[in-house]
């Protein structure tokens, strides 16, 4: 890549030529009919020389008086319905509302379209084309048949307002720029924060942030929004609840010429694709269509290879160094490729603005509570070809891996640079997600069973490996790996080897045959987060290829941190308030294994195979290690494994004058102290709703049908009361009310399991039969004081379930949610296979 210098090539014209201007005005007149005596009419000349004039793809004129953009229109194209031309459009955050639970941030990028500027009855029409609807072929015909058949759509039109002799005309653009383009309004609404619209006495387009590069041009406005809130995140970001402002950028970028060629998808080796259908396939063919996402490493056939990406040199050191590094780890995995000293990292050199389209840019995020970093950019949507890698990463993220190192080991040694600093550590992580979110914008997608063979992938998301030292010490020597894995190098490999066009799809089947042969296999988002998914290989925030035993190990890890845990847990000076936000992230360190552990129940095991590769059926988990997985997910909710040592209760006071409670801490119902028993709660609903989930309910139900040696949904419900219910009984005093605050979060979940009106019939009835035998165990069992009580509120309870069913809860304990785990905030969507992918961590 050739690195150009420059704000871009910004062309200001104070004056034009006086006689020019006359000439063009007598001209108009005289094809108007008109003489000297008619009004005059401003000519295209006399209107453009009192505006600013900037150059690049398109020449775009500024009024400083108005505050207007005019856009100047070349002549159309001859003979083809008034196109001016055809140029992606993009759209995006410039600045951010910093909620991360919303997802309006700073350098966020909408979608890309391929739009096309044409003129047609004195209006310039900004038209969005159809790339989902095709026709790959070179007959006009076929390709005319298709494009008739689908429609378009019209995203705006302006009035043409003036011309010139030479067909070039003006449009005020400025209305195209002051919209809501990126849908704020409707994200806040969709994530229940209030109804904002956007205020146009308010917003105006921002002149000086108006730039012209040779192969883009950007525009910015500053929007203002207002409304009434519904939830806290607009009132908890904005000085004012009713009211934000955001600037907003639009891009139009010229379309790559035609030398790129496109590389077919395979779902076996990790891109991203954009997907269309092609109705010129032959009949032997599916019309379906995917092509994979990457950047274009040589722009001519003599060219050397060259891909350079820019870091923000607004990160501060030491974490400036560690994005560096991380990021540089991919020139390995070029070379291999076969692209030696190609991929190659940089600072953003001063004067080059990140929005030039020609840079890959690194870019720092600050936003009030720690979110998701991404990796995305701009994707030419017919090809699939990346013009522009564009990476945000949010910069809480390393400041809450040092609170999650502080928690496990301590917060004596952050500073001191040893192997067991938290700042050391949690900058080993860094160099993680930035080599992650890069490889999004390489065309690389998430692959989660990488963590199972051997930590292969920067794109899986890695949890610190933690293991057990001498004594009860803890051992962080390898807690991240370092550099890109086998698999990273495999995907670079298919995405980015060069291959002779007449065998390249031979040669991409015989090197996913062998990456297969060597175990790399992929699973991505939609088999990892959705909460009734089924692999345990595909889990976010795992370790090892033993789920169960890990779990086990995370438990053990949990244990020794925490019967140590107390103020020294904390950096001096430090309220001793703010632990509990410490020990949200140690008490709750389990969950992301937990979750991997619970999917081997009911759980099956899949490839993503194509006919003849070879690969294993789909299979159900054998008995024996649902069985095991199970006896490891009930471990957990143990009054034992739940309770806390009064040495660390006593270090929680309440939280001091100017210290407001935040979302890191626990829900509770003991104001203003801790409460722990709400906290056993929370963290016991993590193992009862998984195991309790819907389709794995329904898994469980179809699995024991086919193979009655396998566990059923009745045995996991009679373990799940069996366990919980015994537990009491074996509890010292202390920790009886613990297992009943378990015992009734159990009946709880099986009740809103037997209401469930979206569960089969085979499960709410199973659900149900439990309901009523655990009413019959407790119209039965002895016991005096609080027994007694909690056993007869128990029943009361199930008796009114099963005369007049409640609707179900809301899930996953949501009275009182759990502190938010990822990003180490939940949901999914960062990650798509649509037509302009995006990557997230």
């Amino acid at each position: 890549m050739t690195r150009r210098r420059g704000r871009g090539m910004v062309a200001v014209a104070v004056a034009a030529a006086l006689s020019v201007a006359a000439a063009e005005a007598a001209f108009a007149k005289k094809r108007k009919g008109e003489d000297e005596e008619t009004a005059p009419v401003e000519s295209f000349a006399a209107r453009v020389a009192k505006l600013e004039r900037a150059t690049g793809l398109l020449t775009f004129h500024l009024d400083r008086e108005s505050g207007q953009v005019w856009l100047e229109l070349p002549a159309p194209q001859e003979g083809d319905g008034g196109v001016v031309g055809d140029y992606l459009y993009v759209e995006g955050l410039v600045t951010g509302l910093g909620s991360n639970p919303v997802g309006l941030d700073r350098g966020q990028l909408g979608g890309q379209r391929l739009v096309r500027l044409r003129r047609l009855g004195g209006r310039l029409l900004v038209e969005e084309l159809n790339l989902g609807f095709r026709a790959d072929s070179s007959d006009p015909a076929e390709r005319l048949a298709t494009r008739q058949s689908f429609a378009t759509a019209v995203l705006w039109a302006g009035k043409i307002e003036v011309s010139a002799p030479d067909g070039r005309s003006l449009v005020d653009l400025t209305p195209f720029l002051v919209r809501d383009a990126h849908g704020v309004a409707a994200t806040l609404k969709r994530q229940s924060q209030g109804k904002f619209e956007l205020d146009p006495e308010r917003s105006a387009v921002d002149l000086d942030a108006c730039l012209a590069f040779p192969d883009n041009l950007v525009f910015e406005a500053l929007l203002t929004w207002s409304g009434e809130p519904e939830g806290p995140e607009v009132p908890s970001t904005s000085p004012d609840p009713h009211t934000f402002s955001l600037l907003l950028r639009h891009s139009l970028v010229r379309l790559p010429d035609d030398g790129y060629q496109p590389r077919v998808f395979d779902p076996r080796a990790g891109s991203f694709a954009i997907f269309f259908h092609d109705y010129a396939a032959p009949l032997t063919d599916t019309i379906e269509r995917r092509w994979i996402v990457r950047h274009r490493l040589r722009t001519a056939p003599d060219a050397e290879p060259a891909l350079v990406y820019y870091v923000d040199p607004g990160i501060p050191e030491p974490v400036r160094s560690a994005v560096v590094e991380g990021v540089g780890w991919w020139a390995d995995a070029f070379a291999e490729a076969g692209f030696p000293g190609a991929f190659r990292v940089e600072l953003l050199p001063e004067g080059v603005h990140p929005l030039d389209v020609r840079y890959n840019v690194v870019q720092w995020v600050h936003r009030a509570t720690r979110g998701w970093s991404y990796g995305g950019g701009v994707v030419d949507p017919r090809t699939g070809e990346r013009i522009k890698g564009h990476v945000s990463l949010g910069s809480l993220r390393v400041r809450q891996d040092r609170r999650i190192f502080e928690g496990l080991l301590g917060a004596d040694a952050t500073g001191s640079g040893a192997p067991d600093d938290p700042v050391e550590l949690s900058l080993a992580r860094i160099r993680q997600l930035a080599a992650h979110e890069v490889g999004h914008t390489l065309g690389l997608a998430h692959n989660f069973a990488a963590s199972t063979y051997g930590r292969a992938s920067v794109m899986d998301y890695p949890a610190p490996l933690v293991g057990l030292g001498e004594g009860d010490e803890l051992d962080v020597s390898a807690a991240y790996a370092v550099g890109v894995g086998a698999w990273d190098r495999f995907a670079i490999r298919y995405a980015y080897a060069e291959l002779p066009p007449e065998n390249e799809r031979v040669e991409l089947a015989a090197m996913v045959e062998t990456a297969l042969a060597e175990g790399l296999v992929m699973l991505t988002d939609p088999d990892a987060r959705p909460p009734g998914a089924s692999h345990p290989a595909a889990s976010l925030w795992d370790n090892g290829a033993d789920p169960v035993e890990q779990l086990a190990l995370d438990m053990e890890v949990r244990r020794r941190a925490l019967a140590r845990f107390g103020p020294g847990n904390l950096p001096a000076g430090e309220p001793l308030a703010r632990l509990e936000e410490v020990l949200a992230t140690l008490y709750l360190r389990h969950r992301y294994q937990l979750e991997a552990a619970v999917k081997v129940v009911g759980g099956v095991e899949y490839r993503y195979a194509v006919r003849g590769d070879g690969q294993p059926p789909v299979a159900a988990i054998d008995a024996d290690r649902q069985r095991a997985a199970l006896a490891g997910v009930l471990a957990t909710v143990e009054p034992a494994a739940l309770d806390l040592p009064d040495a660390v209760l006593a270090a929680l006071p309440p939280r001091p004058f100017g210290h407001g409670r935040s979302r890191e801490q626990f829900a509770g119902g003991t104001a203003p102290l801790f409460d722990p028993l709400a906290a056993a709660t929370t963290a016991a609903e993590l193992a009862v709703s998984g195991l309790l989930q819907r389709e794995r309910a329904a898994r469980l139900v179809d699995q024991n049908r086919r193979d009655p040696g396998l566990p059923g949904l009745e045995e996991v419900l009679s373990s799940l009361v069996e366990e919980t219910f015994a537990a009491a009984e074996e509890a010292t005093p202390r920790r009886r009310e613990i297992a009943r605050a378990v015992q009734a979060l159990v009946a709880r979940r099986i009740g809103d399991l037997a209401a469930d009106e979206e569960s089969s019939a085979a499960v709410r009835a199973r659900a149900e039969a439990a309901l009523a035998a655990l009413a019959e165990r407790l119209q039965g069992a002895p016991g005096e004081g609080a027994e007694a009580a909690h056993r007869a509120f128990l029943r009361r309870e199930i008796d009114r379930r099963l005369e007049r069913p409640l609707p179900a809860a809301p899930p996953a304990g949501a009275e009182r949610p759990a502190p938010p785990g990822s990003p180490i905030g939940g949901g999914w969507g960062e990650c798509s296979m649509g037509t302009v992918p995006e990557g997230g961590s």
